[in-house]
């Protein structure tokens, strides 16, 4: 009658009033909680009213208000439905962005035949199964292309950083070490080009926009870099990137000795760790 829909299960000792603390369990061990079970209500009260996590933020075990938005005391009351009340629970509306993977960076390299080509992610948190990950790329701003590249089934680490290039033979040349993975097939950047990072075939991250060819964010014979604590977005923004500039690598035959060079491997996902 609320919501317009039937719930997932039913079970008689929910009985809850809003000064009531929620805990949840994997294995017999708390994983995640709502509110303090030692408290009574009190800033994380949701008496006649709601209260939903905020995109991005993760299980604790330990509380955080930060990471959740209230309703308000009272917000729902007098309401007949979700949907024609004046304070809308926002059912079925979060969204993990930090799910594991995120693009931290892109290059269109100087070497013979534009290469190396390539993008690279940073894993925000320990991957039990990369595949759940797909990588597409938009050319010419002909729109989304879906996913063209899928991670294999493999673990990745916390912390760890994952290059996908077009061929390994000029992009060891240039960086000096060897990609993850290669694509020749779909990997054909050139600058104009922006990229979707997928998981569960849903779109967590893009660089540039997939129905525009460049524009501010161009990074053709040059490279673009993630701003260090910036989060993943389905909605490009340039803000938390930095440009070498278009054709800032001509003529460079590696990196290392580039006047121009591409911060592999250095993005941070806090300004106060070294991750």
């Amino acid at each position: 009658a609320y919501f317009g829909e039937q719930p997932d299960f039913v079970d008689g000792s929910v009985n809850i009033n809003g000064d009531d603390s929620i805990e949840l369990f994997y294995d017999g061990q708390v994983i995640d909680v709502y509110g303090d079970v030692n408290v009574a209500g009190e800033e994380w009260n949701y008496m006649d009213g709601w209260s939903y996590r905020n995109d991005a933020s993760a299980a604790s075990t330990t509380f955080d208000l930060a990471s959740w938005t209230l309703g308000g005391m009272n917000a729902v009351d007098s309401c007949s439905s979700n949907a024609a009340c004046a304070s809308v629970f926002p059912l079925h509306s979060y969204k993990h962005l930090s799910t594991g993977l995120i693009i931290t960076g892109v290059i269109d390299g100087p070497r013979t035949g534009g290469l190396p080509k390539a993008i690279e992610l940073y894993a925000n948190a320990d991957i039990p199964d990369l595949s759940l990950y797909g990588v597409g790329f938009a050319n010419n701003g002909g729109g989304s292309d879906g996913i063209e590249f899928t991670f294999p089934s493999e673990f990745a680490a916390a912390g760890s950083f994952l290059t996908i290039s077009k061929e390994a033979t000029e992009f060891e040349a240039y960086f000096g070490e060897q990609p993850d993975f290669v694509d020749d097939s779909n990997v054909s950047i050139n600058g104009d080009d922006a990229i979707e990072l997928f998981f569960n075939g849903q779109v967590i991250d893009v660089y540039g926009d997939v129905n525009v060819k460049g524009g501010d964010w161009n990074y053709m014979d040059g490279w673009s870099y993630r701003n260090d604590a910036s989060a993943a977005s389905t909605t490009f923004d340039l803000a938390s990137w930095t440009l070498g500039g278009m054709n800032a690598v001509d003529s460079c035959s590696s990196n290392g000795t580039c006047a121009s060079v591409f911060p592999f491997h250095s993005y941070k996902q806090s300004l106060s760790n070294s991750q």
